[in-house]
């Protein structure tokens, strides 16, 4: 039954990325759960495996540099980029963009490609999500400088999930077309 199942190649795709993403979903939300105080908590992976306070890090930092070359002065704190004199972005759990890039590297490693393909799609895909999270950063905290836009509701996520979607949804035809290329090139010789 298994190899009925691997000879169907978009339906071994399928469950392998389902079961990765599953994986990774619950395996970051066990984990998260023991680097918060309370519950499971552990000291030790606190203290050496704490990747979500990194990555908020890592996205902070971005959009204070983003902000930056604008010309305001900013300030962060483990949760905030503030612009002084005009308010901040707080950076929560959700604006972190964890399970997006479990998402991608569910995806990625679970299409049919190369290994040498498989990191570096995976890496490229990583770096750009992150950037792009430090692009929205950096952006909110900006609106903030405009008076006519500090207190207008913008749905941040929605349009970061769209903009992040449309990128993975272009590197997957990308990915698709290459491997379609490279079978044709096989069958030609």
């Amino acid at each position: 039954m298994l190899d009925k199942l691997r000879n169907n190649v978009p339906l071994w795709f399928a469950v392998k990325f389902l079961l990765l993403f599953g994986v990774l979903y619950a395996a970051n939300h066990v984990l998260t759960g023991m680097l918060i105080p309370g519950g499971y908590y552990s000291q030790w992976m606190d203290e050496h495996l704490d990747y979500v306070s990194a990555l908020r890090n890592l996205v902070l930092h971005g959009g204070q540099l983003i902000v930056n070359m604008f010309g305001y002065e900013t300030a962060l704190s483990n949760y905030k980029l503030t612009v002084i004199g005009y308010g901040g972005v707080r950076m929560v759990y959700s604006c972190i963009g964890i399970n997006i890039l479990c998402f991608w590297v569910a995806f990625v490693v679970a299409f049919p490609n190369t290994v040498k393909s498989k990191i570096g799609y995976g890496i490229f895909g990583l770096v750009v999500i992150t950037i792009l999270n430090m692009i929205r950063v950096g952006a909110l905290a900006l609106i903030r400088t405009r008076p006519e836009w500090r207190h207008a509701n913008i749905d941040h996520h929605a349009i970061f999930n769209i903009v992040v979607y449309a990128f993975i949804f272009l590197m997957m035809m990308r990915m698709i077309n290459n491997i379609g290329r490279r079978n044709k090139a096989a069958e030609a010789q």
